[in-house]
């Protein structure tokens, strides 16, 4: 009798824990872009340091928040050489932009 009850107790919490939703994984990009297609709904970011630099192309939808500061943004407004900082989410193709950030250079 022991025994089940045992086992009860440790594969309950473990059944508990499988049933929550799991989030979908945040990543954050921080780099200069060096092309934005708007009609593509794409940009193209150099990010890295020294001789490990990566180009990474970032998707965007229509919920994609593009802002400087406080004030809202179009994706046309963002030019190459530009520093951004966009929190992402992976799909099968890539990285999808949730906000995309202008960060203002002193």
């Amino acid at each position: 009798m022991r025994r089940p009850a045992a086992a009860l107790i440790l594969l309950v919490p473990l059944s508990l824990h499988s049933a929550r939703p799991q989030q979908p994984a945040t990543y954050v990009y921080q780099g200069t872009i060096e092309t934005v297609r708007p009609r593509a709904g794409s940009v193209a970011l150099v990010t890295g340091v020294g001789m490990a630099l990566r180009l990474v192309n970032i998707q965007t939808t229509a919920t994609t928040r593009v802002a400087s500061g406080t004030t809202p943004l179009a994706l046309t407004a963002l030019k190459p050489g530009d520093v951004i900082r966009a929190e992402c989410h992976r799909t099968d193709k890539g990285p999808v932009a949730d906000r995309i950030e202008r960060i203002q250079l002193p």
